[in-house]
């Protein structure tokens, strides 16, 4: 109590001597409440989205040849059973004009994640227009990033409608608070379905051939799609498979599932090749002997050894530590401490460890300064982030007249670590995994074709690993032999950064497009 009432003895004595020398309020600067100035109620604003769509018309030179089409951006609504706005997804669609006939291809297009826009298929594979890149694509472009015609379009051969899945992108869900209704391997194939048959709905093309495109997690999407669109009676007529996976039991290796040591090591192989790292006799060979070479190595000694375990001899053991070292030119020490299983990051932080360079894991052709490989430093990051993003963001205002205060999500990390990948598993528990859905449905479809582009130098998601998918479709033999055709080219898991590469590709799906 004491203190309390000296606390209130100085206020009165610091007040009194204030006012002494007029520092104090006096009679006539107090204002009457009624006269004070009222403060004006501020009122939270929202993103501007809008909800109309944005169409214009273009013009682009591929072959010395000019091709007409007509861009529409949009936030297309999605409904649930009952009928109910569920949430809008965003697509930007291309669709050829002055070009005659109602049966021309239509191709949904989209990338993976889980997580990720459809940005990197649009503006550096298929679109007309693509982010302006270094001649090689492998060397970081300085500011300002533009887009340029893409002569390596297939927007010759299929109408494109690029697709960003709810939570990536300008897409979001109705409720905040509904992600569990999209973010998982079933609830996505979904509402992705849904989305489709509402563009063919609202845009008059059910009359057209359907095709569905999609990268790296993208290649779950796509074949859960095939055989979830016939179950909404839209039969497929093909699917684009970008440095694909199906199933994670063949990417992500535990103490009880070593396919993925087996699938690694041809890739491992091609990034040593690539920077000069092999013995001799191999690095004398073109790539394709060196791959052959390894996969070889790989499916018969190294898979024996790894089957075997703790059962191996000690002159098994060393001669296949010699195999890994010879194929991966790490030093035998450090694989022999792995109990000959090199995990990714080990090669990627060892193979020029000489150098203090860490290589990329989407590119082993990339490498970046550092002496231990940091996910987040992946060199294509850097190379593919903000040049594609920043020059996405001009494009969609510039030229496509679309105009948003939402942030665009290229990448959206919560949608990955709030995934249900439990949804897409075969059994009660297990990895993620819609081979079988792939094989239903070109078993109910005996036109289905499928295209797989891999990437020699992608340790993400390696060749094999899709080739081991491919040999365990459960599909008559020469079904397959008709309908899927395979091709590897000379880039990573994004192989279109490789300006002959993408080249290449679009040869390739020219063909594919022509033989439907």
């Amino acid at each position: 109590m004491k203190k309390y009432y000296l606390t209130l003895l100085l206020g009165a004595f610091i007040l009194t001597c204030l006012s002494s020398v007029g520092w104090a309020e006096t009679e006539k600067d107090v204002v009457a409440p009624e006269e004070q100035p009222r403060s004006q109620e501020v009122v939270p604003e929202k993103a501007i989205v809008p909800l109309d769509a944005s169409v214009t018309d273009h013009t682009v030179t591929v072959a010395g040849k000019k091709l007409n089409y007509r861009a529409r951006a949009e936030l297309m609504p999605v409904f649930d059973d009952k009928g109910d706005e569920m949430g809008r997804v965003f697509y930007v669609a291309y669709s050829r004009t002055k070009v005659s006939g109602k049966d021309r291809p239509v191709t949904f297009a989209f990338n993976g994640g889980p997580g990720s826009s459809s940005l990197f298929l649009h503006m550096g594979a298929f679109g007309p227009k693509v982010v302006k890149s270094s001649p090689d694509g492998i060397g970081l472009p300085r500011p300002p990033y533009v887009v340029q015609d893409n002569e390596d379009t297939i927007l010759e051969d299929t109408d494109l409608v690029f697709v960003d899945p709810i939570g990536t992108g300008f897409s979001r869900g109705f409720d905040p608070d509904s992600s569990e209704s999209f973010w998982g391997v079933s609830e996505d194939v979904a509402s992705v379905a849904q989305f489709i048959r509402m563009y063919l709905t609202r845009e008059g093309r059910w009359g057209s051939p359907i095709y569905i495109a999609g990268e790296s997690y993208g290649g779950i999407r796509a074949t859960g799609l095939a055989s979830a669109l016939m179950d909404m009676g839209i039969m497929p007529s093909g699917i684009i498979l970008v440095a694909p996976v199906a199933s994670y039991g063949d990417l992500v290796p535990d103490s009880s599932n070593d396919r993925p040591y087996i699938h690694a090591l041809p890739a491992m192989a091609a990034a040593a090749w690539y920077h000069g790292k092999l013995p001799e006799d191999l690095q004398s060979l073109p790539l394709e002997k060196v791959l052959y070479n390894a996969r070889d190595w790989a499916s018969s000694t190294y898979l024996k050894a790894l089957w075997d375990g703790n059962g191996l001899s000690e002159e098994e053991f060393e001669a296949v530590l010699e195999g890994l070292n010879r194929y991966t030119s790490l030093p035998e020490r450090d694989i022999k401490s792995l109990n000959l299983r090199v995990p990714p990051a080990v090669f990627l932080s060892g193979l020029l460890q000489d150098d203090r360079l860490m290589i990329s894991r989407y590119d082993t052709r990339l490498t970046g300064p550092g002496g231990w490989y940091d996910y987040g430093e992946d060199p294509m990051f850097t190379l593919v982030g903000a040049p594609y993003y920043t020059a996405f963001m001009s494009y969609l205002r510039d030229e496509l007249d679309f105009s948003t205060d939402r942030e665009y999500l290229s990448g959206n990390d919560e949608a990955l670590y709030r995934w249900n990948f439990q949804s897409g598993s075969e059994a009660f528990v297990g990895y993620p995994n819609t081979v079988d859905l792939l094989a239903s449905a070109m078993r109910r479809c005996d036109f289905l074709k499928v295209f797989v582009a891999m990437g020699a130098y992608d340790m993400t998601c390696t060749a094999d690993s899709i080739l081991y998918t491919l040999g365990r479709l459960d599909v008559p033999v020469e079904r397959l032999k008709e309908n899927v055709t395979v091709k590897t080219y000379d880039g990573g898991h994004m192989m279109y950064t490789n300006p002959s590469a993408k080249a290449a590709l679009k040869s390739d799906l020219d063909r594919f497009f022509g033989g439907r």
